[in-house]
């Protein structure tokens, strides 16, 4: 059994998709126990590996005995094929219906986009009926605590929610996007959100200011603007680094130190869409994280493999791991377990 202290990302390589599994730090009593989460879970094609992945973390986390864990929450951020078709595999592994002891997914987390995806809504009614999962539809403001993470949803926007019933907003506006906090470590998981979303964002979540009044009635007011509620180390760029994604303005704000996106490299889209070939991450894209600083690292999973980020609470990460090899591979677990010490 390996012991966890940190919070942890798993960007799966999943193609021009999004799968990413959280580890919290353990906690609970009298034992302190292994806690997970799951945003996304990639298309069909990757459904398995994503399963697989998190049987062999399981595995690894808990000694083999795949007992005495928890899935916390499982979150689709919006109803796109390449964030939620995978969801039903993993479930069916992960959820029975029928049995608490058997059940380790405590919570859905869905956006209320009214999709007419038949697909999807056969998913979510599956989910409904499960009597030993939560049904949770998020909007932005909504916080969580698990253990010594502070989970904060920075969209959909309620003003957009407002909107679902009239598809007045698109699927990738309605992404749910997360802001994750352990003590002096930040993480933003984007979704898909685009220009309309961020800009809701924003305005909802501004810049600190702190104003000594006694100062202002003098006319000396001082304004402090370095703290700010977006700002965060890390940041899972939003569409796949999409050019319709990643604004300058919320960029700026976040002002992340490492930077991962998930999309295929140039070899999946040949393969699997020409058309889409340079597009992700775009161009303009590139150009508007070098206004950061050049020397943000930017992983592109499909270039580097799996990408595993670990924070012990401070602005620092450990060195990221790439495991380049899926569950069932020669070496994949040896390499999961190095990714966990």
């Amino acid at each position: 059994m390996i012991p966890n202290d940190r919070l942890r990302f798993h960007f799966l390589d999943v193609g021009h998709g999004d799968a990413t599994i959280i580890e919290f730090p353990d906690f609970g009593t009298p034992v302190p126990t292994p806690r997970f989460a799951v945003v996304d879970f990639g298309d069909w094609g990757t459904a398995e590996l994503v399963r697989d992945y998190m049987t062999e973390l399981v595995a690894a986390r808990t000694g083999n005995t795949m007992d005495g864990y928890s899935i916390e929450f499982v979150c689709v951020t919006h109803p796109h094929e390449d964030h939620f078709a995978g969801m039903r595999t993993f479930l069916d592994r992960f959820a029975d219906a029928g049995s608490s002891s058997m059940n380790r997914v405590r919570q859905f987390w869905d956006c209320g986009f009214r999709t007419n995806s038949a697909r999807y809504n056969n998913t979510l009614r599956t989910i409904i009926t499960n009597r030993n999962m939560t049904f949770v539809r998020l909007s932005s403001g909504t916080e969580y605590e698990f253990g010594q993470v502070r989970v904060t949803v920075l969209a959909p926007s309620i003003d957009l929610r407002n909107r679902f019933d009239t598809f007045g907003v698109d699927k990738n506006n309605a992404s749910i996007v997360l802001r994750l906090r352990l003590r002096n470590s930040y993480a933003v998981l984007a979704g898909d959100a685009e220009y309309e979303s961020w800009g809701k964002i924003v305005e909802e979540f501004p810049r600190n200011r702190s104003v000594d009044y006694i100062s202002d009635a003098l006319g000396m007011a001082e304004r402090d603007e370095t703290t700010d509620q977006l700002k965060s180390d890390l940041l899972r760029a939003s569409h796949h680094g999409s050019k319709h994604g990643t604004d300058l303005r919320y960029l700026e704000r976040i002002d992340p130190n490492r930077i991962v996106i998930s999309a295929g490299d140039d070899l999946w889209y040949r393969s699997n869409e020409p058309g889409w070939i340079g597009m992700f991450p775009h161009p303009v894209t590139s150009l508007i994280m070098g206004e950061l600083d050049a020397a943000v690292p930017v992983h592109v999973t499909g270039e580097t493999g799996h990408v595993v980020y670990s924070y012990s609470g401070g602005w620092s990460p450990a060195q990221p791991e790439f495991l380049r090899s899926d569950p069932g591979e020669p070496g994949f677990r040896q390499a999961l377990e190095a990714a966990l010490v």
